[in-house]
């Protein structure tokens, strides 16, 4: 997910009989630009072949913030006038394609992809026309319970949103500066590194912070990425002596040193790492060093840089990760596999449509538009974007009556049971009081709720917010309150817990409870640090199992109902050796609930379709008559469960674990539609109306595992 942009730098030409190349254009800034699209296809293609092909997205902002610092001090604007010809100048080279993609992509939105999907990338269409792409993902998409959402054919357009903003801002900042320094009778060229040199460190500042405090936001924000445009802005403040072509052995040593670190980001970073923060100054200041270097030396790694193939990449780079993208996510819905092959298939009409791209609508389009008597900048921007708005928002408000036609959860429930009968309807379908137990090859007429609807067929503590979550390193931990019965209740656990609230509302509600949450996204309720990408969220994580200790001996409980996920290895282990010390966690902070006299109930983690599917309604709408499509086999959808071991483990008679996986698997298999219900809104957690639905059997499950007369009294 980068950007690659062509920003008009003119025609190669010479100026002696060696053929070296003047400063107006770089041949190895366009072999820069190859090697950053060419890192990121391939990452995107095949992530583990080259771990760190993301950053070439901060390859490109240091070359934006080289290029664009550059023209700016050569050609300083001194007015709104000039400001408003340099943002029109972009609008020209780079809006015309990018319109041309979003417009494509949306139809093949409407061609290819499930009703499921229309909604929300609608809405990204229209974020992508208006280079809001990357705060639209950052506000939406990076929390942990939007990590099944498919990405989208327009999340590409993040990193171009932050590009544009820089166009946008960088103009009037240098502009400013240069004005500033003139009228006190300063060296423009000091005002500038000054300048600029403030917000490098200043951005990286805040980019450290930010990424140690929410890398999810951090990846897409603006303000992390600022500093590596003015690195590259710093090399072209120093000026064109600093910089030009040299042939010496301390530009050698420069590029190739240049060139290690961006092969070392390539290879050894991963999308594990905390991003961007610190460790983006290797490929950062690897690529700022090597277009300061600018060597010419005849062992220079420049001069493999200035090949033809990596010319024509170059040249064609925008349009080539224009259109790679949405090529990538749309056509596996129209294939039934996405082999190597296919793929190579794909990369080779990606190439073919970015070649057509560059020549027909980056190139002929704008000298179209410069030509034109009435069709100037602004009135192509002001038209396209109108157009793309009504046609994304025509979409979304579309996408938007389809899911209000099933949102009628109880009646598609009812026709469902008229469909199959209450013998076969949900969890009983896989009993034996079904006359046909489902298997893979059952079908349904009707599905309840509708695969659109089920992605908001969330259990109502979402809405409530009452989640701590990972934004803030776990430091707000709401506490919501239902009910209020004299027999006290806590709910306790990661996300995995809060999906059963559905059903404990309703046992609360039958047998006069109180409940209290503490429910948090995630994170794992041991007391252990567990391996979050920001460091103040495994600081928070391990400091909930005490705290939530704490809160159940000050309120004195009666019952404590715990279920957790294991998706964070706990810190110095990965995810398959977390098991054991987690057990041991587990051991101990339960022992500590019990001895504060309450019971304690574990529900052992529910299967996990997201080890084989991305998302479940998803999946459903695709294969609306084969939802055994669906399904997957129980060894690999069964989570291990280190808190259920732990109960046996302890062997203590008000410490009981119950579990509730026959409920959506039979035999070998487990279902994603179970009698006629779709029981997960995502690759991972029930649906709020299949949870619903289990009320009862996990009731009496309690009630034969706990035998208490308090909670439970005879009637």
């Amino acid at each position: 997910m980068t950007s690659t942009q062509d920003h008009g730098t003119p025609k190669p030409r010479t100026t002696s009989k060696q053929g070296a190349k003047t400063l107006s254009f770089r041949l190895d800034i366009q072999g820069l630009r190859a090697i950053a699209v060419g890192a990121v296809v391939l990452y995107h293609f095949w992530p583990n072949r080259l771990p760190g092909g993301f950053i070439g997205v901060d390859m490109f902002f240091v070359i934006s913030g080289f290029l664009i610092t550059s023209h700016l001090i050569s050609k300083p604007p001194t007015g709104l006038r000039d400001v408003a010809q340099f943002w029109m100048r972009r609008v020209k080279r780079l809006l015309p394609a990018s319109f041309l993609v979003i417009l494509l992509s949306v139809l093949g939105v409407w061609l290819f992809a499930p009703e499921t999907l229309w909604r929300d990338w609608g809405l990204q269409a229209l974020a992508a026309t208006f280079y809001f792409q990357n705060w639209y993902l950052a506000l939406n998409k990076v929390d942990y319970l939007a990590e099944a959402d498919a990405p989208s054919p327009f999340q590409h357009f993040w990193s171009l949103a932050v590009e544009e903003q820089f166009y946008f801002v960088w103009p009037v900042l240098l502009g400013l500066v240069i004005a500033a320094a003139a009228y006190l009778g300063k060296s423009r060229k000091k005002a500038l590194l000054a300048v600029l040199g403030a917000v490098f460190f200043l951005g990286l500042g805040y980019s450290i912070y930010a990424t140690w405090s929410n890398s999810g936001l951090a990846y897409f924000s603006t303000f992390t990425r600022v500093w590596e445009f003015a690195a590259g802005g710093l090399v072209a403040a120093l000026g064109a002596s600093v910089y030009k072509a040299k042939s010496d052995t301390t530009s050698l040593v420069g590029a190739w040193a240049g060139i290690a670190a961006i092969g070392v980001s390539l290879l050894f970073f991963t999308g594990e790492m905390p991003f961007p923060g610190y460790i983006a100054l290797i490929p950062v200041l690897g690529t700022a060093l090597l277009i300061l270097s600018h060597s010419t030396h005849r062992y220079s790694p420049n001069r493999l840089l200035s090949v033809r193939p990596m010319q024509f990449i170059g040249d064609n780079s925008y349009a080539i990760y224009l259109w790679h993208w949405p090529m990538m996510v749309l056509l596996p819905f129209a294939l039934e596999n996405f082999y190597w092959y296919q793929k190579i298939g794909v990369l080779v009409l990606t190439l073919l449509l970015a070649v057509s791209t560059q020549k027909l609508v980056e190139v002929r389009f704008r000298k179209f538009i410069d030509a034109s008597p009435k069709l100037s900048a602004p009135r192509f921007l002001l038209a396209g974007s109108l157009v793309l708005t009504l046609i994304a928002g025509g979409f979304y408000q579309y996408s938007g009556v389809q899911l209000d036609r099933s949102t009628d959860i109880n009646r598609a429930v009812a026709q469902v049971t008229k469909e199959v009968g209450k013998s076969c309807l949900g969890a009983n379908s896989l009993s034996e009081s079904c006359d046909e137990p489902q298997d893979d090859s059952t079908s349904f007429n009707s599905l309840a709720p509708q695969p659109v609807a089920a992605k908001s067929d969330k259990p109502f503590l979402y809405a409530e917010d009452c989640f701590a979550s990972q934004e803030t390193g776990f430091s707000e931990r709401p506490v919501c309150h239902y009910g209020d019965g004299k027999t006290q209740l806590a709910l306790v656990g990661n996300s995995h817990a809060g999906q059963w609230m559905p059903a404990v509302q309703n046992m609360a509600d039958e047998h006069d409870w109180s409940v209290d949450t503490y429910v948090v996204n995630r994170c794992a309720v041991m007391g252990l640090p567990q391996e979050f990408d920001a460091q103040s969220s495994t600081e928070g994580c391990e400091e909930l199992g005490g705290w939530v200790t704490e809160q159940i001996e000050e309120e004195d409980y009666d019952l404590v109902i715990s279920s957790n996920r294991q998706s964070v290895p706990i810190a110095g282990y990965d995810l398959e050796e977390s098991t054991a010390p987690a057990t041991e966690a587990y051991e101990k902070l339960l022992g500590k609930w019990a001895d504060s006299g309450a019971d304690i109930a574990v529900i052992r983690d529910t299967p996990w379709p997201g080890e084989t599917l991305d998302n479940v309604p998803d999946c459903v709408a695709e294969n609306p008559s084969d939802p055994g499509e669906c399904s997957g086999a129980a060894d690999e959808w069964i989570p291990e469960d280190p808190q259920a071991d732990a109960v046996e483990a302890l062997d203590n008679p008000k410490v009981v674990s119950l579990d509730m996986n026959d409920q959506l698997c039979r035999e070998d298999r487990c279902y994603s539609v179970v009698g006629g219900l779709v029981a997960y809104w995502d690759h991972s957690h029930l649906s709020e109306t299949y949870a619903a639905s289990l009320s009862g059997t996990l009731s009496q499950r309690m009630k034969d595992e706990l035998d208490s007369d308090e909670l439970f009294p005879a009637s």
